[in-house]
C-alpha cells in the first residue's frame, strides 16, 4: 500500500518536532521506508506554548516539500490545533491552515477535558462547515467508553488514532482500547505523530501491516489509503 500520514510533526524550527533539517530528512527517509508516499504535515498550534508565526511554517514547509520530493513523497501542509476560542477565526483568517487545504481540521485536546468541552469544539467546527478529525482520541479519559466515541461520529467528527498506540507503544490498556475501536469500527484514520528520531519514529508502515494481519486488507486500506485519500483530494470531489 503506498500510505498516507495525515498527522505528523516533520517541520524543523517550528514546534517540538525536528530540530534540524538533517533530522526532518531522516524522518522523511524513514517514513519512505515505510510506504508513506503522501505526508500532511501538522505542526502544533497551542496559544502561549506553540504560536510559532505562520511565515516561518510556510517557510520550513516550503523547504521540506521541495526534499520530500526529490525523496519521492508528496507533501502537504496542515496543523494540529490544540482547542481554543480562536479556532475558527484562525481558520478564517489564513492564520492557521486545515488539512491539506480541505475542510478538515484536525483538532486536539487535553487529556483531563472533558467530553462535554470535546462535543462542543465538535459542534462549533461543524455549524461553521469543517469536518473535524479528533487527534489521538485514545489518550482522552473522558472518551474511554465506546458511546461516547459513537456520539461523537454521529454528530460528524472522525476519528484518529495514533500507530504507537496500535503497536502496543503506550502500554496494554491503551493497545487494547485502540483494538475494541477497530473492532467496532469507529476508527477513521490512523496516523504516526511522528516527531523525531529518538522516541517517536515513522512506524505508519509497521502499523498498516499489523493493522492488516489482524484486521484485513479491505479494512486496512480503507483506514491508510482511502479514508485519507478523502482528504488529499478534496478539492476534487467537490469540483464534480
Amino acid at each position: 500500500m503506498k500510505l498516507t500520514d495525515i498527522h505528523c510533526h516533520m517541520l524543523p524550527f517550528v514546534d517540538d518536532g525536528p530540530d534540524s533539517v538533517m533530522e526532518a530528512k531522516a524522518l522523511l527517509a524513514e517514513s519512505y521506508e515505510q510506504g508513506v508516499r503522501r505526508i500532511i504535515a501538522t505542526p502544533h498550534y497551542r496559544p502561549e506554548m506553540f504560536e510559532t508565526p505562520i511565515k516561518r511554517i510556510r517557510y520550513s514547509y516550503s523547504r521540506m516539500k521541495e526534499i520530500a520530493a526529490e525523496m519521492g513523497i508528496r507533501m502537504r501542509l496542515g496543523c494540529e490545533f490544540y482547542r481554543n476560542e480562536h479556532l475558527v477565526s484562525l481558520l478564517r483568517e489564513g492564520e492557521r491552515p486545515s488539512l491539506a487545504g480541505s475542510r478538515y481540521v484536525l483538532i486536539e485536546f487535553s487529556t483531563n477535558d472533558l467530553f462535554q468541552t470535546i462535543h462542543n469544539s465538535v459542534y462549533e467546527l461543524l455549524t461553521n462547515g469543517y469536518k473535524p478529525v479528533i487527534a489521538h482520541i485514545e489518550r482522552y479519559a473522558c472518551c474511554g467508553e465506546i458511546e461516547k466515541i459513537k456520539e461523537l461520529r454521529a454528530l460528524g467528527a472522525s476519528v484518529q488514532i495514533n500507530a504507537g498506540a496500535v503497536l502496543g507503544n503506550a502500554g496494554r490498556h491503551t493497545r487494547r482500547y485502540c483494538k475494541k475501536l477497530m473492532q467496532a469500527d469507529l476508527i477513521d484514520f490512523i496516523a504516526s505523530d511522528t516527531h523525531d528520531t529518538k522516541n517517536r519514529r515513522p512506524n505508519l508502515g509497521e502499523c498498516a501491516a499489523f493493522v492488516e494481519k489482524k484486521m484485513g486488507k479491505e479494512y486496512a486500506a480503507r483506514i491508510f489509503v482511502k479514508n485519507p485519500g478523502k482528504i488529499w483530494n478534496f478539492e476534487k470531489q467537490v469540483k464534480k
